[in-house]
């Protein structure tokens, strides 16, 4: 019985996540696929973009904060739940259900096993497990990412951005600096590691599929940078 309770709960963690929160509101404020705008990601950065491109500039914000407050939601519910049910052996159940929602979100079942990366999805069970290490894992994607687009600003390689507004310094982060974000993404769980073990292992478990779901359009980007000597 156990065993099947604890499978119930796997399933349920992963048709959470499943829930496609980006697809839906872009479709029925734009009438299009998001699948088909940008980056072609299931997500808040892309619905924003999507939202712009539509001409509704002052309803894309909005869009983007609802769609990240789900999507952190869906992560905190599944963690919730299965604290609810197996209050023991905990950390081993936490590990695979933050694997399984942030699977669902990667890899909907509603829409064709297609989906976003999953970074929302982890930083809701950040915050519901403990907020100040969404602090922790945060900073060093802050850190990578930001010295990365100085650098390549420089050298020509990408579009410059304001760094007078810092909603475009957090588009950047989460949206177009590639090569800081998965160097970032990398060393996040390492801080983390030292801060709060039992975090740690649930976080590893989802940093792996966000990782894996980043490494296309990660070597898109450096194909574009080796191909590009300036950017006009």
């Amino acid at each position: 019985m156990i065993n099947f309770y604890l499978i119930l709960i796997f399933i349920t963690a992963y048709l959470i996540g499943s829930f496609p929160t980006a697809y839906l509101i872009t479709k029925k404020l734009t009438g299009k696929d998001i699948r088909k705008i940008g980056s072609g990601n299931i997500g808040a950065t892309n619905a924003f973009r999507a939202l712009k491109e539509a001409g509704k500039k002052k309803l894309a914000l909005i869009v983007f904060l609802i769609i990240l407050i789900v999507d952190m939601a869906k992560g905190a519910g599944s963690i919730f739940l299965a604290q609810k049910f197996f209050p023991e052996n905990l950390i081993p159940i936490l590990i695979l259900t933050s694997f399984f929602v942030v699977l669902g979100h990667n890899y909907s079942i509603f829409l064709k096993f297609t989906g976003g990366r999953g970074a929302a999805c982890l930083m809701g069970i950040l915050v519901y497990l403990e907020p100040v290490s969404l602090l922790v894992w945060g900073l060093p994607v802050l850190f990578c990412a930001i010295p990365a687009q100085i650098i390549l600003e420089k050298m020509g390689k990408v579009e410059k951005i304001n760094w007078k507004k810092p909603f475009e310094i957090l588009m950047m982060v989460i949206g177009k600096q590639m090569a800081g974000r998965m160097a970032g993404l990398i060393l996040a769980p390492i801080p983390l590691y030292f801060y709060n073990p039992q975090i740690f292992l649930p976080l590893a478990a989802g940093t792996i599929l966000l990782l894996i779901k980043n490494i296309p359009r990660f070597e898109g980007y450096f194909k574009n940078l080796k191909s590009s000597s300036t950017v006009k």
